[in-house]
């Protein structure tokens, strides 16, 4: 599974897209969309961060127009689907000033569920709510000030298909508050 982001509009909308191909030596039945979850990174806001279904009308113009009621895909060995997702901001990043943390940027916890690499120290890290699952109720916003001028945020956005495969992301860089707004599973081109 791989996902990518491409450059904002003249909006500032970034669309992406999660593909997803069956490696598997038989036929699988794709029964659902899977899960898109969004992570606040740096000076992201969690609380103002959001994930919804596209629908007609919403400002996630650029996505295909959604299906009444999309059937399984079924798919071939070597077949893919894709999960497109638009990030519309709701608000600019924060301007410098605001608060001098020199704690850095962080990850926001082990988004891809692989092993965990052995802690080691960090210059000037300070014990903070670094993770959450992309849900309104995350952790304090960390803001990380660039050279006096907007402070640095990002958005980590996730896709995780229905059966528990492997984690793609894709970043938003430059975000620190909006909606994602994601399809159901659509045949990949």
């Amino acid at each position: 599974a791989t996902g990518s982001a491409g450059a904002p509009d003249s909006a500032g909308v970034v669309y992406g897209t999660f593909h997803v191909t069956n490696v598997s030596a038989g036929s699988c039945t794709v029964g659902g969309a899977g899960a898109v979850t969004a992570l606040a990174q740096g000076a992201a806001d969690a609380s103002k961060i959001h994930v919804v279904q596209h629908t007609a009308g919403d400002p996630a113009t650029g996505l295909p127009a959604p299906a009444p009621e999309a059937p399984a895909l079924v798919l071939a060995p070597g077949a893919a689907y894709e999960v497109k997702f638009a990030w519309v901001p709701s608000e600019t990043c924060p301007t410098g000033g605001s608060g001098g943390s020199d704690g850095g940027t962080g990850s926001g916890g082990a988004e891809t569920g692989g092993p965990s690499p052995d802690p080691s120290p960090s210059q000037g890290a300070s014990a903070t709510d670094g993770t959450t699952t992309g849900t309104d109720t995350g952790a304090t916003t960390q803001l990380v000030t660039k050279d006096g001028g907007t402070d640095a945020g990002s958005v980590v956005v996730s896709h995780t298909p229905d059966g528990g495969a492997p984690t793609a992301t894709a970043t938003v860089p430059d975000a620190c508050a909006g909606t994602v707004y994601r399809t159901e599973v659509l045949p990949a081109p």
